[in-house]
């Protein structure tokens, strides 16, 4: 789960170097604030706007793939089936000997 693009611990560090920092009294006094202004900011309709367009886009390649109804791992299996069964599988033959190339001894 991550919070802001940020880890667990990337999210524990900064607490930890806040805490060191800013001590036990000015710690809760600021994380007060802090709570407060994203409260308030999760309940701006800016951000909600933001927000819905940040999934419209993420989501956008995933919705043109449905409307077009096209598989994304194997768009064509038909065709590939169809290859299959006209020329077998192959794979490298067992007594077969790499080229040479003239590179190496």
């Amino acid at each position: 789960m991550e919070f802001l693009n940020l880890g667990w611990s990337e999210i524990l560090l900064i607490l930890l170097v806040a805490f060191v920092i800013l001590g036990p009294d000015k710690l809760t006094k600021t994380g007060h604030d802090i709570g407060a202004w994203l409260r308030k900011l999760n309940r701006s309709e800016t951000f909600r706007d933001v927000v819905q367009t940040t999934d419209q886009i993420r989501n956008f390649p995933r919705k043109i793939m449905d409307e077009a109804r096209l598989d994304p791992i194997f768009p064509d299996r038909a065709m590939y089936q169809e290859v299959i069964k006209d020329f077998g599988e192959r794979g490298p033959e067992e007594n077969s000997q790499p080229a040479n190339s003239g590179d190496l001894p």
